[in-house]
């Protein structure tokens, strides 16, 4: 394969080949960049530059998108630039996680200033924006600025339980009857634990 070229990648030397036959070599990115490829994927067509592709095709997605506001860089832009990243270009490493399976973003919200009016500025540079039902796309009334903690406690994997008539996540559980988070699942396992549905 030294020497082929696939997409913007040409085959400069191998550098290692594994026990089931699988090959790795060095190559050259057209935009002059080196790196790793397995055989494998570039056979396959998986691999066809270095990422560099992935970046100027958001990039000039991001660019038709993006007006002149004079907020470029902020703490808000990022996150829209993220998000509509994730939830709208096919080659964003996130896409398959968002975009790729329903998670979607609001018509008016693909133009920054309606995002940012919507939203307004993050409290604290430690927010970031989260949407309030991870089963929808980030539209009105289902996304908000939160803290790390509140993001955590908003995650899908969360199993959530009714202790004394409340709702809450197992680990806040957890720390209200004073017992590891362990214990706690293995009450939940057990049906010490009342478990319902997000």
């Amino acid at each position: 394969m030294i020497g082929q070229k696939f997409g913007k990648l040409l085959v400069s030397s191998l550098i290692d080949e594994r026990s089931h036959g699988q090959k790795v070599y060095s190559c050259i990115c057209d935009c002059g960049n080196v790196t790793i490829v397995l055989s494998a994927n570039l056979k396959k067509g998986n691999s066809k530059s270095c990422g560099c592709s992935r970046k100027i095709t958001c990039g000039n997605r991001m660019s038709q998108l993006n007006l002149r506001h004079g907020e470029t860089g902020t703490k808000l832009w990022r996150s829209w630039k993220s998000i509509v990243e994730r939830t709208t270009c096919v080659t964003s490493f996130n896409y398959s996680r968002y975009g790729g399976r329903g998670i979607g973003i609001h018509q008016d919200w693909l133009q920054y200033e309606n995002f940012a009016t919507y939203i307004g500025p993050p409290p604290t540079e430690k927010h970031s924006v989260d949407r309030i039902n991870n089963n929808k796309g980030y539209e009105p009334g289902n996304v908000r600025w939160a803290t790390p903690k509140e993001q955590a406690a908003n995650r899908k994997s969360n199993v959530y339980i009714v202790l004394n008539g409340e709702k809450m996540i197992l680990s806040t559980a957890a720390k209200i009857l004073n017992i590891s988070k362990s214990t706690a699942s293995r009450w939940a396992l057990q049906g010490k634990l009342e478990v319902v549905n997000e």
